[in-house]
């Protein structure tokens, strides 16, 4: 019995279909969570999530009612449990 294998490279479709969900989930989780993060490239803000949105299909976290793009985060400190 004969198989062909079929490649798949990072850039397809797929792939990015799956990327965007995974990074839709992990903005969602940082709700709530404080972090740091790069808000340009001389500062470094600090706060707590408070929300996300999608914009132009990627997610953006809001921090100190500024939007930012996950990428800029440096660090995550999950919300304390009371």
């Amino acid at each position: 019995m004969l198989r062909t294998t079929k490649s798949r490279r990072l850039g397809t479709p797929l792939f990015e279909d799956k990327m965007g969900v995974i990074r839709k989930k992990l903005a969602r989780a940082m709700v709530g969570s404080t972090v740091d993060l790069f808000a340009d490239s001389h500062t470094v803000a600090h706060g707590i999530v408070t929300g996300v949105f999608i914009a132009a299909g990627t997610p953006k976290i809001i921090v100190n009612g500024e939007s930012y793009d996950i990428n800029q985060v440096l660090t995550r400190t999950a919300a304390s449990i009371l």
